[in-house]
């Protein structure tokens, strides 16, 4: 757009009378572009221009100041709320008509700054467009150039993945094996070996060691490299491939390309790299679909120097090329990320000194944005190695090359050196095998009272003994902690052995969940209470006189032997109380008050005689002494073949107690049960009809 000119353009002043009140707008031509000015009060502050030939668009306040808006915020002037209209905008008919013929619009009802901000969001569209066009171009031209792989690093990274590594893969069909290194067959006869599975032979056609293998008719290999190699005087470039090897007819190594670093020299980019993610089949910079990660492999040794240099992270060329050319693997991206000195000199270190292992695990520690920390492992701003490892006893940390421990064993060390004991590699190797960091072992419970050592032995021994071998000693060590958890909640004894050590983990945990969960029902029935006696009151509004029932019957129905006795409650918070205790719909379901009121059928408890106060069985009773339900915890029915002798006799005490009104309501419950029952017929509902009918104790 070609501002200069338009800046020449006098301020057009709104046709017509009232100019000076509200928002008016005042339109005119020149070089093509369409100007609107925007007047306020009768002060101009704003002017549009609209290219009439592209749809580019500007606009310009009584400043001076150019802004790339649309006419929309333009005129909106910050108020996002702001409805640009010719209501709200007004122009003069002649102008109006001026603007509606530049714009080529010619219907009547045409609003001129409609017509004008679809012209607009067309040429943003075409610019976004052409800008993104642009830029897959770009990206296409930089990952052009990018050289193809060549055979020297598709060799090294064989070699290290897979070294001389070759197999004698049996065909059952031929009864021949497949010799990987030279890709012929060969007979058992011919080999001159025993041919076992895993074990060595060599090939008698091409003379190459082999391992045989029987059970699968391929094999393969995973394994990562990174490479680093100048790409122009303005760029090097690091680059992550997925590697895998196959063992089939021949050892072929294969690499994909995943990521791509683009390493900036000098100061032309304000950052210091770009990445770049195989996507949907090319490579982009925008979005990672595909969830590509940099993570430990080897490091290519040619090119290291020429791609790092000019870089900020060109310090990290010595240590690199020594760490690559000793085939160390590590998460080479994250160590880039963190350039201090006192970082790289730690790193260096632990290449040098042989630490593979712990170097490998710390350089997948680097945090992207904060580098490597405090609060890792190693205290990299120390000189002296011994602080470095936070590890005063030198021979620790020379264990902990000559074992090639990683970041595990080195907390193991650490802990070890703090606490000035000793652990064993033997124990080392069992903890690493089963999945027990040392950071699991320092925050367990099991740590309080037991060494590394001892906690080993005593989970091997509840694997064999609790367990019969079936389960893993990780599971059996989470067992160990939820049962420890559970013992303080209890109040237990934890000083003593008998309890922190159970000689028999397994029931002992039963037993600890059976009671803690005791505790939690406890917990549950008082903080239940309140909740109680407020449906209780409910209900108690709802069926006055209820209670006043069953105060009337208690003589009638409570009756007990030496094994079991029935109770009649006392008011409606019990019967609330009794269905949460037991899980049921007891009390909870008006139906049970609603007939209790009607004489139809009474709620009773019964419970065992040595635990009169505990709930065990639910009784709904018809006036007759008919059982309609009897239903113990969740609505089961516990030792009920033990119980139901009791119910006959208790019936036949009911019996011999009943006066006349009660054969009369008794009569009637008979009525009204059969009612019940032939509705559920009618609909079908089989489930809770069955269940009725095997609950139903009528009376001999």
């Amino acid at each position: 757009m070609k501002r200069k000119q338009i800046e020449k353009v006098a301020v057009k002043r709104p046709e017509g009378k009232g100019w000076k009140k509200g928002k008016r707008v005042a339109a005119q031509l020149s070089g093509g572009y369409l100007i609107l000015e925007l007047w306020n009060d009768g002060t101009w502050i704003y002017r549009h221009a609209v290219d009439l030939e592209t749809g580019e668009y500007a606009s310009c306040d009584m400043t001076g100041l150019w802004t790339q808006e649309n006419l929309n915020n333009a005129f909106a002037c910050g108020n996002c709320w702001t409805i640009v209209d010719e209501e709200r905008f007004p122009l003069s008919q002649k102008e109006r008509e001026l603007a509606l013929d530049a714009l080529k619009v010619n219907w009547p009802d045409a609003d001129v700054y409609e017509r004008i901000g679809s012209l607009e969001r067309e040429y943003s569209r075409e610019r976004r467009d052409r800008k993104e066009d642009r830029r897959v171009q770009r990206v296409n031209d930089l990952m052009d150039s990018v050289p193809d792989i060549d055979r020297a690093a598709l060799e090294w990274i064989d070699d290290q993945a897979s070294g001389s590594l070759h197999y004698a893969i049996w065909d059952k069909t031929d009864d021949a094996y497949q010799c990987t290194a030279c890709g012929r067959s060969f007979a058992a006869s011919s080999a001159k070996a025993k041919m076992t599975h895993k074990g060595d032979a060599t090939c008698p056609l091409c003379g190459q060691a082999l391992i045989v293998e029987k059970r699968r008719s391929s094999l393969q290999k995973k394994a990562r490299l990174t490479l680093i190699q100048k790409l122009d005087d303005k760029r090097g470039i690091e680059r992550h491939f997925d590697v895998t090897v196959d063992w089939e007819i021949f050892r072929v190594v294969k690499l994909k390309e995943t990521i791509r670093c683009m390493l900036h020299r000098g100061a032309w980019s304000r950052d210091a790299f770009d990445l770049y993610y195989l996507q949907h089949g090319g490579w982009d910079n925008k979005g990672n679909s595909f969830n590509h990660r940099w993570k430990p492999g080897y490091l290519y040794p040619q090119g290291i120097q020429e791609g790092l240099a000019g870089t900020v992270y060109q310090d990290w060329t010595d240590v690199f090329e020594y760490m690559a050319a000793m085939g160390m693997k590590a998460n080479y991206n994250r160590l880039l990320v963190d350039t201090r000195k006192s970082f790289i000199s730690t790193v260096e270190y632990l290449a040098k000194g042989r630490f593979r292992q712990l170097l490998e695990d710390i350089s997948d520690e680097v945090d992207y944005i904060h580098g490597y920390g405090g609060w890792n492992a190693l205290d990299t701003s120390k000189k002296d190695i011994c602080a470095v490892m936070r590890i005063r006893d030198m021979q620790k940390i020379n264990r902990l090359r000559q074992e090639d421990g990683g970041i595990d064993m080195l907390e193991w060390m650490q802990w070890a050196d703090k606490e000035g004991k000793r652990i064993g590699s033997d124990v080392l190797s069992w903890y690493g095998r089963n999945g027990i960091t040392n950071a699991k072992y320092r925050s367990s419970r099991a740590s309080r009272r037991l060494s590394p050592e001892q906690l080993m032995n005593y989970l091997n021994r509840q694997m064999a003994e609790s367990y019969g071998g079936k389960r893993k000693a990780k599971a059996v060590f989470e067992t160990y902690e939820d049962y420890l958890s559970m013992s303080e909640r209890l109040g237990k004894d934890m000083s003593d052995a008998m309890v922190y050590r159970p000689r028999e983990l397994k029931r002992r945990h039963g037993e600890a969940v059976e009671e803690n969960n005791r505790r939690i029902e406890a917990e549950r029935a008082r903080m239940d209470k309140e909740q109680a006696r407020k449906d209780a009151e409910r209900m108690e509004e709802k069926y006055p006189g209820s209670e006043a029932i069953l105060a009337t019957i208690r003589p009638k129905y409570e009756y007990g032997n030496e094994r079991f006795r029935i109770t009649v409650p006392h008011s409606f918070i019990d019967i609330v109380s009794e269905g949460m205790a037991l899980h049921h719909c007891v009390g909870n379901t008006e139906r049970y008050f609603d007939r209790i009121l009607q004489h139809e059928t009474y709620i009773c408890f019964l419970r065992r005689a040595e635990e009169p106060e505990k709930p065990y069985y639910t009784i709904e009773v018809e006036p007759g002494g008919t059982i309609r339900q009897h239903r113990g915890m969740l609505d089961e029915e516990p030792g009920i073949e033990e119980v139901k002798p009791f119910l006959r006799e208790w019936q036949k005490e009911i019996r011999k107690r009943m006066r006349e009104e009660d054969h009369e309501h008794a009569r009637l419950s008979a009525v009204k049960r059969e009612e019940n029952l032939e509705e559920l017929r009618r609909k079908n509902n089989t489930r809770v009809l069955e269940a009725l009918m095997e609950d139903l104790m009528e009376v001999v």
